[in-house]
């Protein structure tokens, strides 16, 4: 990495915490109606079929219904954990690659522009994604809950994010030796 291009690099990693977010959320969404889908079925079937002396219905009761249960009753929190987990990773790695050169706050509020634009298309096309079926809006109202207030809440979030990191970038904190160069010495 070139050294001195951390703050443009964070600020351009609210891009990749919008879209990655946006992907893995909609992913989760899908996998959740998926066993959903799964779920209903073998429960459906279950209740007539006989294998030898084993009811289906209790052996998937046991197994496989127990891992879908668990699935779907922490998939929300597995969605919102992975979207705190970038905004962390946002923050250490604008602690680690800060920015000296301040003239680069002004590419970086260009920047924020653009994300905040690509935060309210995101918004716009989740909101349209989730009331496009009732499944879609049964799942994402009801076991993504938190996920879904994010991704919804967007245009609030990216500029508060950006914020965060553009003065952990140039500011607060400085390094060893810093001190001393700010006084010309």
């Amino acid at each position: 990495m070139v050294k001195g291009k951390g703050g443009k690099l964070n600020a351009l990693m609210i891009f990749v915490l919008l879209f990655l977010g946006v992907v893995a959320i909609v992913m989760l969404g899908i996998f959740v109606y998926g066993a959903n889908l799964v779920d209903s079925t073998f429960n459906i079937i279950g209740d007539n079929v006989q294998i030898g002396n084993i009811n289906f219905s209790e052996a998937y009761d046991d197994t496989l219904g127990q891992g879908i249960t668990s699935f779907q009753n922490g998939a929300d929190s597995y969605g919102l954990g992975l979207l705190l987990g970038m905004v962390l990773l946002m923050a250490i790695s604008s602690f680690v690659f800060r920015e000296k050169q301040k003239i680069w706050i002004v590419l970086e509020l260009g920047i924020l522009l653009v994300a905040f634009v690509f935060a309210v298309s995101i918004q716009n096309t989740f909101n349209i994604l989730i009331n496009s079926s009732p499944e879609f809006l049964d799942i994402y109202s009801n076991d993504l809950i938190r996920s879904s207030k994010f991704i919804l809440n967007l245009p609030i979030i990216v500029p508060v994010v950006w914020a965060f990191v553009v003065i952990i970038s140039y500011g607060l904190f400085k390094r060893k030796g810093e001190e001393l160069s700010d006084l010309g010495a």
